[in-house]
């Protein structure tokens, strides 16, 4: 019989290796080989790899984060949660100063604005040349009105704008809640978030005040535009870094009475989402005030929860137009940055929606990648990124302020949002017979479901759930308010 000596493998310096190395070669070949599956795994669904699968896209009635592949979010009290309250406050304050000082307003406009908060409600209708505060229907119809901060008679409603109570701007502005259109420029201005709501108290008080002269009331009112400057005074994009206007340096000063830090959980939240989706922060603040309200919010990391980072972004035209990105140059705008040098890390400055999605297509290899927009403007925010194939998420604070079924979630300043006169934010003088969201009839109240999937007082309660949680979308058979439906629609 002849024995035949197995051929044993080598080693790395040409002898034989004994079966006991073999096991070892083995062992480790096998783990390497594990190694390269669990990675090869990795990377083909990793948000980045161009082969990634998209998951079949939900019904209407049914919403979740995990089923968009870029998600962007809204920076002002959407990712940063300003205390109302205060915020508010300190505008109307400055706006008065601006008045008084500047064009010689009546000394008692910068009496304190608590008096009159009750007047305050996001949504509210100027009429300008009248001097008039209109608060209307989706359908464009007036519910309520003020002459200055004085509630006018139905019979003065059908005095001033017709038996229908149809004011013609509005049914222009409805559709788009744009006031610089054509028809509604110089003559409609609507007051839409915390940042311009004091503005309207400024000119109902201004308003109260001519009506008191020797000389009665005006033709005319030629308020707005005195308010307008003082508005945005307060706001200039160099007055960051020069500590004037009286609210950046206040904000600087004093974060923590004006703005909340975000949760643990939200902070999760969002890293979570980072590394599902492509992450977009799309804000019109500049790049040195984004960055000062981020970090207190978010932490000295702020810019690790986002892929790619967007300031001075002129929404709504950000989304349906194509406006060029600019590079920065520390506070800033540099140079034109064109397509082809865009990277999705990148800090930019203007831009455009489209060429954000062009950069997903070209890195994931996804035709129609599912995008989503997260925002508290309900024109900017809302309305328009639907029009342009992107689902919203509506930031709705009022949702808190009125309170929600099922849920005990509060307002801190609730009794500012809340308004005796106005109503409810959701529905004014409706049809008590009818119970649900079939109830809403405001024009602010209504974008929401008109527009959105999903709304929600602040992002903490959707952190409560992680990003695959499945919520009920607005649709013709279920209601997308989350935690909970507006109490007044079921009583």
């Amino acid at each position: 019989m002849v024995l035949i000596k197995p051929v044993l493998p080598c080693d790395d310096d040409g002898g034989e290796m004994c079966t006991e190395d073999i096991m070892v070669v083995n062992a480790e070949s096998l783990e390497r080989e594990e190694i390269r599956n669990k990675v090869f795994k990795k990377k083909y669904y990793c948000k980045n790899n161009k082969r990634k699968k998209q998951p079949p896209f939900p019904g209407s009635d049914v919403f979740r984060f995990s089923d968009y592949d870029c998600i962007g979010f809204d920076l002002d009290n959407t990712i940063c949660r300003y205390k109302v309250g205060e915020i508010m406050r300190l505008e109307y304050r400055l706006i008065a100063e601006y008045l008084v000082e500047r064009y010689g307003y009546d000394q008692s406009l910068l009496l304190g604005v608590d008096d009159d908060m009750d007047f305050l409600q996001k949504g509210l209708i100027m009429d300008t040349k009248r001097g008039n505060f209109l608060k209307c229907t989706d359908q464009g119809v007036i519910l309520r009105a003020t002459h200055g901060t004085q509630p006018m008679t139905r019979a003065a409603i059908y005095e001033t704008y017709g038996k229908d109570k149809i004011w013609e701007p509005v049914l222009e502005f409805k559709d788009s809640l744009y006031d610089n259109s054509p028809g509604c420029a110089r003559i409609l201005r609507s007051f839409k978030d915390y940042f311009d709501m004091p503005a309207a108290i400024a000119c109902a008080r201004a308003i109260d005040i001519e009506d008191r002269s020797p000389n009665g009331p005006p033709a005319e009112y030629d308020v707005w535009p005195d308010v307008h400057v003082a508005l945005c005074n307060m706001y200039r994009r160099e007055y960051f870094q020069t500590d004037q206007g009286g609210f950046f340096p206040e904000i600087k000063q004093n974060p923590g009475k004006y703005i909340y830090e975000a949760s643990d959980r939200l902070k999760k939240w969002l890293m979570s989402l980072k590394e599902h989706a492509y992450t977009f922060l799309i804000s019109g603040s500049s790049i040195d005030y984004a960055s000062h309200t981020a970090e207190f919010v978010l932490g000295e990391d702020w810019r690790d929860y986002f892929d790619t980072v967007v300031c001075t972004a002129k929404k709504p035209h950000f989304f349906n137009t194509k406006k060029p990105f600019f590079s920065l140059n520390g506070h800033l705008d540099g140079e034109e940055v064109p397509f082809e040098n865009l990277r999705l890390d990148g800090t930019y400055s203007g831009g455009n929606w489209s060429d954000l999605l062009e950069l997903v297509r070209r890195d994931s290899g996804l035709e129609n990648p599912h995008c989503l927009y997260v925002g508290d403007h309900l024109c900017q925010d809302v309305m328009t990124p639907p029009s342009v194939k992107i689902d919203t998420v509506a930031i709705v604070e009022e949702l808190a302020a009125e309170g929600m079924c099922g849920d005990p979630l509060e307002h801190d300043a609730g009794g500012d949002l809340m308004s005796m006169f106005w109503g409810s934010f959701f529905t004014t003088d409706g049809n008590n017979k009818v119970m649900g969201i079939d109830r809403i009839n405001t024009m602010y109240g209504s974008v929401p479901v008109r527009a959105a999937r999903l709304a929600i007082p602040c992002l903490e309660v959707v952190a409560r759930n992680n990003i695959k949680h499945q919520y009920e979308a607005f649709s013709p058979t279920s209601t997308g308010f989350y935690p909970g439906d507006p109490v007044i629609l079921h009583f």
